[in-house]
């Protein structure tokens, strides 16, 4: 679309073209790699409930598969790296809240160990992650 005077040569007119094709390579360029920095997040398998209500506010959430790894807002963490950051979390802000998404097939005594260490870190907010029956 450019347009010249045939007096002096002046451009008058700017060619978009280029870039709505960088802004398109850009756009595709992004939508393949949040598909797989997602496809890097713990497999957790959670088990079913009859009732499950909304999350009004944002909480940190807890992620533990089946072998016990964690991820906390998917960070692998162990249970000393949780703590600590559960601790500043909570000191920063009193009303922090924690969701726990644990694997079906975790055992219960696990689950209780885990929450006992959320709760000494002084969460006081704490809840269990279900799928809807």
């Amino acid at each position: 679309m450019t347009q010249e005077t045939a007096e002096d040569g002046v451009v008058t007119g700017i060619n978009v073209t280029p870039l709505v094709d960088i802004t398109l390579v850009l756009l595709i360029i992004f939508m393949v790699t949040a598909h797989f920095v997602n496809d890097s997040a713990l497999k957790v398998q959670l088990p079913k409930a009859a009732a499950t209500e909304a999350i009004a506010t944002p909480a940190l959430t807890l992620t533990v598969a089946k072998d016990g790894a964690m991820q906390l807002m998917g960070q692998k963490v162990d249970r000393a790296a949780l703590k600590a950051i559960l601790i500043r979390e909570s000191a920063a802000n009193p009303a922090t809240r924690v969701i726990v998404a644990a694997d079906e097939g975790l055992v219960y005594r696990d689950i209780i160990s885990i929450l006992d260490t959320v709760k000494e870190s002084g969460v006081a907010r704490v809840a269990l992650s279900a799928e809807k029956k």
